[in-house]
């Protein structure tokens, strides 16, 4: 008889993605207007030590475990009801069980009175131990901590820290580090191997010209720039990616247009209109949005950009670059 093997519970609070056997942390909030980059708590230990709001209207303690409580109110109803169910069993019972407490939310619980929650930098929580998950919870569905990427301002306009999962993060940061390994072993091979293909590609993902860069040079440049610590990894990635598309005869085609509409445009036969986008030279054929844009107009046959696009180049020869 086969066993079906038992998945780890995985589910959403607030906008954290937990998953029961992990370990999550608390960090630093960025407030780009503070002077020392961060929201509230710029010193590892310092924090903040709360309780579980009363809801005075509903005479209850907004606990998050019941679909009415206020800290649910950026939840849609479906969300609600797949979710709160998972809260009770995953979280408040297991608690509840191990602290031999009565967890109902009415005011006149004494549990829910003299409950505390402790948020401060780098406390680390063991989603294995029920008090644990259970402060953690707490911290994220009464609004101390979000996301350290959250988008939605409901869950960062009132956070004072970001939460993280270091396993995670560790493994992202083993991904990127490969990422740029990889790309700076590319880019060696071609600079050594066929640096035409290494000017046109670097040229298609935004770059400066380089075919007047010394090869030595180039390495060098772009050893600094795939390993900026801000910018590196989107890179290293985009170039990669247009190496792989360099690899099809379409992409080696649609890089080596780009190429010409580029020196098109430096030689002003190819205008920018603020509102219409790029245009010939005298405003009769729209070409397209961006540079990119052109170029991969330019790979369908017959288009009325390709056909603008081949009699510039006729016209002027000394922009094919041919690999």
């Amino acid at each position: 008889m086969a066993f079906k093997k038992k998945e780890t519970p995985e589910f959403k609070v607030g906008g954290v993605n937990i998953k029961i056997g992990e370990r999550y942390i608390l960090d630093h909030l960025t407030d780009p207007n503070s002077k020392v980059g961060t929201k509230k708590f710029p010193f590892n230990g310092s924090g903040v030590t709360d309780c579980v709001f009363f809801d005075d209207k509903k005479n209850l303690y907004d606990t998050g475990f019941y679909e009415s409580s206020w800290c649910l109110q950026s939840y849609s109803e479906a969300e609600k009801e797949e979710l709160v169910p998972i809260y009770v069993n995953q979280i408040m019972k297991p608690y509840a069980s191990f602290r031999n407490a009565d967890l109902t939310p009415t005011d006149k619980n004494e549990f829910w009175k003299n409950f505390r929650y402790e948020a401060k930098v780098n406390k680390e929580f063991d989603t294995t131990k029920p008090d644990d998950l259970f402060e953690l919870f707490q911290i994220i569905i009464q609004g101390l901590a979000c996301e350290k990427n959250e988008k939605k301002p409901f869950y960062r306009q009132n956070a004072q820290f970001t939460i993280s999962n270091p396993q995670t993060t560790k493994n992202k940061n083993k991904e990127r580090s490969k990422t740029k390994i990889k790309a700076i072993q590319k880019l060696i091979t071609l600079a050594d191997g066929d640096k035409d293909k290494l000017d046109l590609v670097l040229n298609f993902v935004g770059r400066e010209s380089t075919n007047k860069v010394d090869k030595e040079d180039l390495k060098t440049i772009y050893f600094e720039v795939i390993n900026d610590p801000k910018t590196g990894v989107d890179f290293a990635e985009r170039f990669l990616e247009a190496c792989e598309d360099y690899e099809t005869s379409t992409g080696q085609e649609k890089m080596e247009f780009f190429h010409a509409v580029n020196e098109l445009t430096r030689l002003r036969k190819i205008r920018k209109d603020a509102r219409r986008g790029y245009l010939t030279e005298h405003g009769d054929v729209f070409l397209g949005n961006t540079l990119q844009d052109i170029a991969k107009f330019c790979i369908v046959k017959d288009s009325v950009q390709s056909k603008a696009i081949e009699e510039l180049i006729e016209q002027n020869p000394q922009v094919r670059r041919e690999v």
